[in-house]
């Protein structure tokens, strides 16, 4: 595939998060995809799972791309996460609080699906929008 046709993938992948159809979303999935983010290695299915929990806990969630590179078969997205805490998230019950986070993700496409994918989200933010740590914790980790 070309790195237009990637990053159209990658667009069309972000899009179905934004409707809510995570069933879509692994369409663009190898199979045999895995996940490395923290230092864990995840298979589609658990990536899956945990993609629902968040779309539980933030059913408005979406993604807007803020920059996307593409070269060879990788795609690297700059992204910016929005959404409302109204669902149990991490065994809280909701706040209904707003959330806006930034979120890196990076991509390797074989035979037009993802074959990996390794994400970094702002979870620091995230927890401090939800009030469960101090703002001053934030500012100390620029």
């Amino acid at each position: 595939m070309s790195t237009a046709e990637n990053k159209a993938l990658v667009r069309n992948l972000i899009e179905a998060w934004n409707n809510g159809d995570l069933g879509s979303m692994i369409g663009y999935w190898s199979p045999d995809m895995v996940h490395y983010s923290r230092g864990e290695v995840l298979d589609a299915g658990s990536v899956a799972s945990a993609m629902q929990g968040v779309m539980d806990a933030f059913p408005d969630l979406k993604m807007n791309i803020e920059e996307m590179i593409a070269e060879d078969d990788k795609v690297v997205s700059m992204m910016t996460l929005s959404g409302t805490h109204t669902g149990t998230f991490l065994g809280v019950p909701p706040t209904g609080k707003p959330v806006s986070i930034s979120l890196q993700g990076m991509v390797r496409i074989e035979d037009g699906k993802v074959v990996e994918h390794w994400g970094v989200a702002d979870g620091l933010a995230l927890l401090q929008q939800l009030g469960f740590i101090p703002e001053e914790f934030l500012a100390a980790t620029a």
